[in-house]
């Protein structure tokens, strides 16, 4: 299990920065089972995973888990970015800021502790939504005020050829921590 993912406070808001998809996506799960483990919601925001490879990965992790089941049952959430971030066609920072508000609100009546999210923004940059990224991420502070803890992950070749230094700077000044 990644040594970063066991030593995070609820409330991080991490960058953490891929040179490739097996270490982002080996990281990310066992960042997601932590939190199932505590009960925590899991939620996991991607393009480049089919629902079909997370359920297959995660049950791969949580073996002693129905994985199904904790879908059905609203404990572990699969959306694409396009879903989530998108919805209409573009991305609405206030839009968004009011589903992760309502959906935190909902955990809480069923007595959840909180909710760890994987972030995969790299739909952003395949639908050249980099500047509304920027604008999103800048919403935000380093640590949540609430019991929300996400890893937003890039890719290193996105962030190589979209990003200005200046532009990453920006972004990493409002994550705690930065992994690269």
């Amino acid at each position: 299990m990644s040594q970063r993912s066991q030593n995070l406070e609820v409330g991080n808001h991490i960058l953490s920065i891929y040179n490739n998809r097996e270490a982002k996506f080996n990281e990310i799960f066992d960042f997601l089972k932590i939190g199932l483990l505590q009960n925590e919601v899991a939620m996991m925001i991607t393009e480049e995973l089919t629902k079909e490879e997370i359920i297959k990965k995660m049950n791969a992790n949580l073996s002693d888990k129905n994985i199904e089941e904790m879908i059905n049952n609203g404990d572990f959430i699969i959306k694409s970015t396009s879903e989530w971030y998108f919805q209409g066609g573009v991305p609405r920072i206030q839009r968004t800021k009011a589903l992760w508000a309502e959906l935190l609100n909902r955990l809480a009546k069923r007595g959840k502790k909180g909710l760890r999210v994987v972030g995969d923004v790299s739909a952003f940059f395949k639908y050249g939504l980099q500047k509304q990224l920027i604008e999103y991420e800048l919403s935000f502070e380093q640590k949540f005020d609430f019991p929300l803890t996400a890893i937003c992950t890039y890719n290193k070749a996105d962030l190589d050829k979209f990003f200005t230094a200046e532009e990453l700077g920006e972004i990493k000044k409002n994550h705690n921590p930065v992994w690269e």
